[in-house]
């Protein structure tokens, strides 16, 4: 019992004597709001009541600083995340406060309301080749400014202003531009249901037309911009029109008008006699073999795009088509988990469609999209609502798992090639050259399995995690080590809310965040997000992405945020690439514990003393902001 007593002393005392002291710490003139990380820059942008500060991370010196009476109030009513008075303008060394740009490296200001005369910045959009950023600001209810700003020297590259047909809206109210696409020297847009072409160069508007566009694209020579017409009123702002632009197979394939026009890239006139007519609602285009593919809601055609004119004289009528591929005999025209043979006209070649993946019995429905993973002994195809393994050279199926859509979590490990499947607390590692299948499943008896977002591979297994417990298996997922930390101020909160949790409290909000993760195994996705990121990871391999979609596919990176119970509990989770951070209640101090995802030990603490810590992790930098009071402490991490 002595031994124990000595032991738990022993344990305790260490812990207390390895919590590390700051290296820095600057205090401010009042309370500090919130922290924010500038992430191309690594400058921590700090803001208070009455300004906002851009700190040295190295030596804990404010690089600059800038008041404004009555200013940040406004700024904290208008923040989102928690309260954030500061917005990043990704991929530049700019942010954005009110309606106020300036370079977070050095507090030049770039563009004010006064000095720019305009009443609000609605918009901005990187611009290729010139390395600048477009900012859109309205002057009137139809009238906007735009700057195109250079990301090198702060410089204003050309400002011009545009007339838009209907009024533009608020800040709040769905002001935007939508359907932005560039080439090599000009740019593209919609606002106020009116079609611009700008020249990139000097800013001279080409086009101003007023049509509502559902959808904008440059044509394969560049020579023509073709406007897709908007049926989309029902839906909430442009929400349709900006899913366009992030690629088709994130968002689900959405049905826009029937009309497309075309205009010339230098005169902006029309460059077709008349416009082209679609049966049914538009969902999707290609260009194979110099043809415009254009896919509506109940088949496909094909059209010179220089003409407009029809280069079949039969449309492909079927439901959910994916692309089309020019053969020797004519064209291929690919459908769910079919293909048909047609010839140059469109006239079918073959009586009957053949599978695509030939000696499978595998159906899906016309609404139903699905992937597929292929290994030496088989394929693993996985819809929303199920995942089916067929071994090779053999139709009838191995197993099937069925899939809950809302709570089902999926990813996918290229690393290893194993497909991953949490199903509440059930484990499922698939392989099918690794004999791992259907019957190896594994029960992990987390403290919290909603709670779960990531499993991320490592040398010898994975590391699994929520924001307060972690889990490390080995490839087969037999379970290593795990360990849950008690959150700070819990309390009796946790009893209030045992109700609403048994209710059916649903998991981490599974959002569509880009495929940068798909490649390692890592963001854990609902299962119609998994599959349509895995279409978009495969895109240009796999059959069903066949030459299909020259959509810009721009990975939109969210980070993944947790409705946890009261909706007031803070997700104080933040991941790097050899440690994870999980703030915590231990032997009665509020601490950040930072844990090696190798060997699940704990490498450091850091007392932050508070139940909601503010704070941000610089991972390049290795470097910890936390602010309390009016103090912000510097940390450094190995």
């Amino acid at each position: 019992m002595k031994t124990k007593l000595f032991l738990l002393f022993l344990l305790t005392f260490v812990l207390a004597s390895a919590q590390k002291n700051p290296d820095h710490t600057l205090t401010l003139d009042s309370k500090i709001s919130d922290v924010y990380l500038h992430n191309l820059t690594g400058i921590p942008v700090i803001t208070t009541a009455g300004a906002v500060y851009g700190v040295n991370g190295e030596t804990g010196v404010k690089i600059w600083e800038f008041k404004e009476t009555g200013f940040i109030k406004n700024l904290n009513a208008l923040g989102q995340d928690g309260g954030s008075s500061f917005s990043e303008v990704a991929l530049s060394p700019f942010g954005k406060f009110n309606q106020t740009i300036f370079n977070i490296k050095t507090g030049h200001k770039i563009l004010d309301e006064k000095t720019n005369g305009y009443k609000e910045i609605f918009d901005h959009k990187f611009v290729f080749d010139n390395n600048a950023i477009l900012f859109f600001a309205k002057t009137d209810k139809t009238e906007a400014k735009l700057f195109l700003t250079s990301i090198e020297n702060d410089k204003i590259i050309w400002e011009n202003t545009i007339k838009t047909n209907k009024k533009l809206g608020s800040l709040l109210g769905g002001a935007g531009t939508y359907n932005f696409v560039q080439n090599e020297d000009k740019i593209a847009f919609t606002a106020g249901k009116t079609v611009f072409l700008i020249n990139k160069s000097d800013g001279k508007v080409i086009l101003s037309k007023k049509y509502d566009a559902g959808k904008l694209f440059f044509t394969e020579d560049n020579k023509s911009l073709i406007a897709v017409e908007n049926k989309s009123s029902s839906l909430v702002g442009g929400a349709i029109k900006a899913g366009f632009t992030m690629g088709l197979s994130l968002l689900g394939k959405k049905v826009i008008g029937k009309e497309l026009i075309a205009f010339d890239v230098n005169s902006g006139k029309e460059t077709w006699k008349k416009s082209i007519k679609l049966d049914e609602g538009f969902v999707d285009y290609q260009f194979e073999a110099g043809k415009l593919f254009l896919i509506h809601e109940d088949g496909a055609k094909l059209f010179d795009y220089h003409t407009g004119e029809e280069a079949w004289k039969k449309e492909f009528k079927k439901k959910k088509i994916k692309g089309v591929e020019k053969t020797g005999e004519g064209y291929m025209v690919y459908y769910k988990n079919k293909k048909h043979l047609v010839d140059n006209t469109g006239k079918k070649i073959w009586k009957k469609p053949q599978k695509v993946i030939k000696n499978v019995d595998f159906e899906v429905d016309d609404e139903e999209e699905f992937t597929t993973f292929s290994y030496g002994n088989g394929t693993i195809f996985v819809t929303p609502y199920r995942i089916e393994y067929f071994e090779n050279g053999k139709e009838k199926r191995v197993y099937k798992i069925g899939l809950d859509e809302k709570s089902d979590k999926l990813t996918f490990d290229k690393k290893n090639q194993n497909l991953i499947l949490l199903s509440g607390k059930k484990l499922y590692i698939l392989n099918p050259d690794k004999g791992l299948g259907k019957d190896q499943v594994k029960k992990i008896d987390f403290h919290d399995k909603n709670d779960i977002t990531l499993i991320e591979a490592r040398n010898n297994g994975y590391f699994i995690n929520g924001n307060w417990e972690f889990v490390m298996t080995d490839l087969e997922g037999n379970v290593t080590k795990k360990e849950f930390f008690q959150q700070p101020g819990e309390g009796l909160r946790h009893l209030q809310n045992v109700a609403s949790f048994a209710g059916g409290l649903t998991a981490a909000t599974m959002q569509v965040s880009g495929i940068g993760n798909m490649a390692v195994g890592g963001t854990l996705y609902g299962a119609g997000a998994f599959v349509g990121n895995a279409n978009v990871a495969k895109q240009g391999d796999a059959y069903a992405n066949k030459g299909a979609k020259q959509h810009d596919q721009g990975l939109k990176i969210a980070e993944l945020s947790n409705s946890l119970w009261n909706g007031n509990r803070y997700n104080a989770f933040k991941a790097t690439k050899n440690n994870a951070f999980f703030y915590a209640r231990k032997d009665s101090k509020k601490i950040l514990i930072q844990v090696n995802k190798d060997t699940g030990s704990i490498v450091e603490t850091y007392e932050f003393g508070v139940d909601k810590p503010k704070y941000k992790i610089d991972k390049p930098a290795k470097k910890i902001y936390f602010s309390k009071g009016k103090d912000l402490k510097i940390f450094s991490y190995n």
